[in-house]
């Protein structure tokens, strides 16, 4: 087909006649704003200016479908975040699906574009809730929802790694409860900043769980702690890779996310979940001081037992005692009368003998009170030789001295057969209390 033609002919349009033609039809035929519903594939917020230039897209399968450029001017803009905000209470950002209310214009310097004027919230919710749902579905047919809330805490959360930000309220709360308990209970913490909420919140947190993952015998549980008292911006906690990274690790996870009312699926497979940064705080120390009230029961019941030993001892010394005075009184007194049926009976012995004879009564006597102290103090040396060995033998007077305590599943091992690779086994010192994994274990050589 020849489409060069005659010159003279030939009809040429200039590019703003073809614009402003294409303007006319736009403005007849579509004169009204329409109900559109898409994604935000990027926000492109001017600062300066106030007005926000996002890039609309329709994804089917992962692929966009359909994309078209729009424009929100300053004043609708304030009016939409706000809006949005407080019907989602989260922020207008990219990523999020939305039912919005625009012109569709036609420029001829900028060519096709939408001017979003309103915008729907209930409809981004529902999509938040649809995507919740799909979460907690697919972690549930995975199987992984009760991981890690099936995760035994230790006794004492001593070793915490934290995933916050270090100028956060959440973490300065978390950090003085910690720090300044008045039983002085210490907690070693370290760490992991992120970014908590919004774009990249997911990314971050996750890659610090990883990082965390790879030193989990180094720490007790992890806590994910945020500030500022709002629930703003916690969608990114119902996002299905975080909430599996937490269902899924190793430790205990701990949550104190803010003051939501509608758990997220992050809060619902951690281990613990507790509303602030502070209630964190104090459900780490309330095991501290478990810990310590069960301690001095125990302190309390041993000195009970102590003093009831010693006072059955006593008694029973002041028993014996009352019985050997008797026994000596009756002693003396039989001797006197012998001694008194002798003297009537040899009154012709010379006063010499009578006197010996009295002499030597009275030795026997002074000899016989003198076994009887004897005897008496001995019981009592004993008594608190007894006493003595039972505060040596104080178990907390053991382990002053170095010495510990190992039980596996509550009971202390006795030989290698009660002893197996990979168990938890708990460590007691004076004034520690350690977790491990066994290792190995082997015989030890008895002395001849």
């Amino acid at each position: 087909m020849n489409t060069s033609g005659n010159e003279s002919t030939r009809r040429v349009y200039a590019l703003s006649e073809i614009t402003e033609s294409i303007t006319r039809m736009f403005e007849k035929y579509y004169d009204t704003p329409y109900w559109i519903k898409a994604e935000i594939s990027a926000l492109n917020l001017y600062p300066v200016s106030g007005h926000c230039f996002p890039l609309m897209v329709e994804k089917s399968d992962g692929k966009v479908k359909a994309q078209l450029k729009a424009v929100i001017w300053k004043d609708d803009l304030f009016y939409i975040t706000q809006k949005f905000e407080e019907v989602t209470r989260e922020t207008f950002r990219e990523g999020l699906n939305i039912m919005f209310y625009a012109y569709i214009k036609f420029s001829s310097t900028y060519g096709l574009s939408l001017q979003i004027i309103d915008i729907e919230p209930l409809f981004t919710l529902g999509e938040m809730a649809r995507d919740k749902m799909n979460t907690i579905s697919a972690l549930k047919n995975e199987g992984v929802f009760d991981n890690n809330r099936q995760i035994t805490l230790p006794v004492l959360l001593k070793r915490l790694a934290i995933i916050s930000v270090a100028s956060s309220k959440g973490y300065n709360d978390l950090m003085v409860t910690l720090q300044n308990n008045k039983q002085g209970y210490r907690v070693i913490s370290r760490l992991f900043p992120a970014v908590l909420q919004g774009k990249g919140a997911v990314e971050s947190i996750t890659g610090q769980l990883r990082a965390i993952h790879a030193l989990a015998e180094t720490f007790d549980a992890v806590a994910i702690v945020r500030g500022g008292g709002d629930d703003v911006g916690l969608s990114c906690y119902d996002n299905l890779d975080l909430a599996r990274e937490v269902a899924m690790f190793p430790i205990p996870v701990i949550t104190g996310i803010g003051h939501s009312t509608n758990e997220t699926v992050v809060e619902m497979v951690a281990c613990v979940n507790k509303i602030t940064p502070t209630d964190v705080a104090h459900f780490i120390l309330s095991g501290f001081l478990e810990q310590d009230q069960v301690l001095q029961t125990l302190e309390q019941e041993m000195i009970n037992g102590v003093n009831f030993l010693i006072q059955q001892q006593r008694e029973w010394l002041e028993n014996n005692a009352d019985i050997f005075s008797q026994l000596a009184g009756r002693l003396i007194f039989n001797n006197k009368v012998t001694l008194s049926k002798y003297n009537l009976s040899i009154g012709h012995y010379p006063q010499r003998l009578l006197k010996s004879e009295s002499v030597s009564l009275e030795n026997q006597a002074k000899m016989l009170l003198f076994i009887t102290q004897h005897y008496l103090t001995s019981h009592q040396q004993k008594l608190e030789d007894k006493n003595r060995r039972l505060r040596i033998l104080d178990p907390q007077n053991v382990m002053k001295r170095g010495y510990s305590i190992i039980r596996i599943a509550g009971k202390v091992p006795e030989r290698k057969e009660d002893v197996h690779k990979g168990e938890q086994m708990e460590v007691e010192t004076y004034r520690l209390k350690i977790s491990g994994t066994i290792r190995s274990a082997e015989n030890k050589e008895m002395m001849p």
